[in-house]
């Protein structure tokens, strides 16, 4: 993703793909299976739980909106820290980034199910309060929009935390991830469910953007050979199965435990160690590679709004493989087979007629720029 405001590199993008392509595994995964082994709608009565680790990592994929989470701290901190963000200008290129694709659904949820509309509802959503109860609820084209809500009430304060956290990096970090925890527990004690306020909300989600705004900061301070880099990035990506299998085990997402408060926390560290690895490394990779990976990365937020539309429409047409007679590798060879290749297509179309006429009306938000410094964000 190209911006005017920061130089591109191409291990952002990788990022971007990797995510996004988990998010449809993950939703694939869960979604098929439910239904060949219930023939009924996915609920989260029986989650998945499976003894393979890889294979556990991936029942919870959702771990991906943490790696969106932390990309975007870390991208719009790294193209800021030798500048003010001006702030006006960063909030129209963020509705300009965000908005159209946003608003191409929330319209088509209202067509697809008019009788779901209330203008409570509507204007909720529509002015970024999507992940909180009374918003539009239109499955599927509504279903993804919550996340984009949290990101939005991130953006709302990311200048202010900028100027915060340069004023000293990391005792800003460890003071405000000290505070948000404190203040997850209080809620969690004041009849707060933990699994839905450190999933869900921006108090459970800024953990994340902070970590991430802290690592780009690392990254320009400590830069890795690109052999250690790779080392980092493997070690960290090592630990996030690790802990991804863990969670799995002692119930996954549909378990409400206080010890969730910590969550966000754990994932937005491992995360950032392997971001900070995997960029250090991949950054001057084999354009073979990485040009068809990156352009994956490039459409990733179209990926990420419409993949759960593919999934519904291939349930509900009936398209399902059944080849092995086994749930889950039925449900995998129907993601990777139909609906990832379907993703792809409509994302492709979706960015270039929906996102690319507004991302070109982007322009600059920095007051003061050093030359040549920053990487690549979405706009």
């Amino acid at each position: 993703m190209r911006s005017p405001n920061i130089r591109y590199f191409p291990a952002v993008d990788h990022l971007r793909a990797y995510a996004a392509v988990l998010i449809v595994l993950y939703h694939g995964l869960h979604l098929f299976s439910y239904q060949a082994r219930f023939q009924a709608p996915f609920g989260i009565d029986h989650w998945l739980q499976p003894g393979n680790v890889l294979l556990a990592a991936l029942a919870e994929g959702h771990t991906a909106v943490a790696l969106f989470m932390v990309l975007s701290g870390f991208i719009l901190t790294y193209g800021s820290l030798d500048s003010a963000v001006a702030y006006r200008p960063f909030i129209r290129n963020r509705l300009l980034r965000t908005y159209p694709l946003f608003l191409l659904l929330v319209f088509a949820g209202i067509a697809a199910a008019p009788g779901q509309f209330t203008w409570a509802a509507f204007l909720q959503t529509v002015f970024g309060f999507a992940n909180l109860p009374g918003a539009l609820v239109s499955p599927p084209f509504t279903s993804m929009l919550w996340t984009i809500a949290v990101e939005w009430q991130f953006y709302l304060v990311f200048p202010l935390l900028l100027a915060a956290m340069k004023t000293g990096w990391t005792r800003s970090l460890l003071g405000m991830l000290v505070v948000l925890l404190l203040f997850r527990a209080m809620a969690v004690l004041a009849g707060g469910n933990a699994r839905d306020l450190a999933y869900m909300t921006i108090l459970g989600r800024l953990d994340q953007f902070l970590i991430g705004m802290w690592a780009a900061w690392w990254f320009r301070q400590h830069p890795l050979s690109r052999r250690h880099g790779a080392l980092q990035a493997l070690a960290a990506l090592a630990a996030v199965l690790v802990a991804l299998a863990a969670f799995n085990h002692a119930g996954g997402w549909p378990l409400v435990a206080d010890w969730k408060v910590l969550w966000p926390t754990l994932e937005g560290v491992l995360w950032a160690a392997f971001l900070v690895g995997y960029v250090d490394w991949a950054n001057t990779g084999d354009a073979r590679w990485s040009r068809p990976l990156a352009r994956v990365g490039e459409i990733s937020y179209s990926i990420y709004l419409v993949h759960f539309v593919v999934i519904h429409a291939v349930l509900e047409s009936g398209l399902a493989l059944s080849l092995s007679g086994r749930p889950l590798v039925d449900a995998m060879l129907t993601t990777l087979l139909l609906v990832l290749p379907a993703t792809l297509l409509v994302a492709a179309l979706t960015y270039r007629f929906v996102e690319s006429p507004f991302l070109r009306l982007r322009g600059r938000y920095h007051r003061v720029r050093t030359e040549g410094a920053g990487l690549p964000e979405t706009g």
